[in-house]
Formats: C-alpha cells, structure tokens, sequence
C-alpha cells in the first residue's frame, strides 16, 4: 500500500504527563512530536530499527516548538508531520499539533536531523542510503498536502555574561536508546532553574534547541543561564542556556547544546 507522505498521530495527555496546572509538561510535549517522527520514518522504512541494523541512526540537530496554547489533561492530540527537504548531510522535517476532534491549532514545530554511522559517529549522505528513496517523501510546495509553517526556523542561541544556575548529576534515567542524554531531559532540567511559583505564572511559548555534541552518561551537566531580552509587545522573556560537561579525561568543559525560552506571564 502507497503511504501518503505526510503522516498524523494521536496522543491522550495522560495525567502523570501534567504538571501542577494540570497541563502537559513540556518535554512531554516536544517528545510526542520526536515520537510522530519516529512512527512516520518507520512506517516509511527509515526507522530506528532498520537504520540500527545497518549501524546508523538518526540524531536531532536542531528544533523550534512555538505554542498558541498547551494542551491540558485528557485532551486528545494530533500530531502531523512530514519532510519538508532533503539535503545530503541533514532534512528538515515540520510538525503541526491540533486537538484531534476540533482541528484547533496548539503549535508548531521545525526540526533538522542528521544521518550518522553509530561505530565513527560520522554523518551519513541521506541521498545514498536505500538509494536515496527519501526524496520520495518530501512533501513539495505544489502538493495537496504542503502546509505553510508559521514559525520561523531553528535559531543557534548566541549568549554572553551567563552564570551557572545549577548542576545536575546524570543518572540511567538520563539516557536515551543512542547511549547519550536524551533530549528532554534537557528541557525538564532547564525547566527546573525556575521555581514552583514561576510556574505557577507563566507559560512557555517558544523552545530552541541546538545540539553542539552528544552528552555523555553518568557525567553531570552543568546548566548556565541568562536573561536575553525582555519583549514589551507582549510582556514576554527570553531565556537563554547553555548545557556544559566537564570531561574527566581532560578537565575541561565541553557544550552539548543550547536552549532558547520564550515565557509569557498567564493573563489574569
């Protein structure tokens, strides 16, 4: 059977994924939409299993997640995805979030993954593997299913004066199926330099991230933070971070990723 190119899954915001507002955490958030991308490779025969098999992998580079609004407890989700390029070293693939029975729009998302070679680490050319039949999936301008995403790209979050606000030892529950610290322990860690109260009173309404090196198990990050801008249109805050390791085989600290936050206080 023919597989359209753009695919869409549901998800139930389940109560253990909420925080204390009774709305879906945000790694939660981000990590329905990794999961959309994981089921729309697989079922097209560029998943993790067959890519595993063949001593490769996908990894994500970069990813932009802008909301209109979080989802809440019990709401029932749909996630679209689809591959918007190819390029040889990476793709860019979109998300769209709605509310499955109405159609409402939640969010956005714009990715970048890469190829690699999981014994060298080394990127693979995305046009030679399976014959370059990827292209086959992209979902060009012209087709009924393209969709205008409204949000603008991945950025690459330039900070300076940024001070250590926190670190984090490592532990199993860190990594993911590659061996390195899974992406939204990131989020859920960065998310943690706020207090209870902060988040009582704000929402987040935009996440970059941009991936520098893998972090390593079993070795604590060290979270820096720093206050970007502060945007009068509509009282919102940027944040900026970066995650750092200190290597034992050198001592010296190594970027694994930066992170960019966009809060809005709640209206009252």
């Amino acid at each position: 059977m023919l597989l359209p190119k753009k695919g869409r899954y549901t998800f139930k915001v389940e109560q253990y994924q909420c925080n204390v507002r009774k709305m879906l955490r945000f790694s939660f958030l981000v990590n329905m939409m990794l999961s959309s991308a994981d089921y729309h490779s697989s079922e097209r025969g560029f998943g993790t299993d067959y890519l595993n098999a063949h001593g490769k992998t996908w990894v994500l580079s970069r990813l932009a997640v802008e909301m209109m609004r979080i989802p809440s407890r019990h709401e029932i989700i749909a996630v679209e995805t689809w591959v918007e390029k190819v390029h040889p070293l990476f793709t860019n693939r979109n998300f769209r979030m709605t509310v499955d029975s109405t159609g409402e729009v939640l969010g956005w998302g714009r990715s970048v993954w890469a190829m690699i070679d999981t014994t060298t680490r080394h990127p693979e050319n995305l046009l030679e593997v399976k014959n370059g039949t990827i292209m086959e999936f992209v979902v060009e301008p012209d087709s009924p299913d393209f969709l205008e995403v409204p949000i603008s790209k991945p950025v690459r979050v330039q900070m300076e004066d940024i001070s250590m606000a926190r670190e984090v030892p490592t532990f199993f529950s860190d990594v993911d199926f590659n061996g390195h610290i899974n992406s939204m322990r990131y989020v859920d860690h960065i998310l943690d330099t706020f207090p209870l109260s902060w988040h009582r009173e704000n929402n987040i309404r935009r996440l970059d991230i941009a991936y520098v090196a893998e972090g390593r198990p079993e070795i604590p990050i060290r979270i820096y933070k720093n206050v970007l801008q502060e945007n009068p249109e509509d009282n919102s805050t940027d944040y900026g971070f970066k995650i750092h390791q200190k290597l034992p085989e050198n001592q010296e600290e190594t970027e694994a990723c930066r992170l960019r936050l966009r809060t809005i206080p709640l209206i009252p």
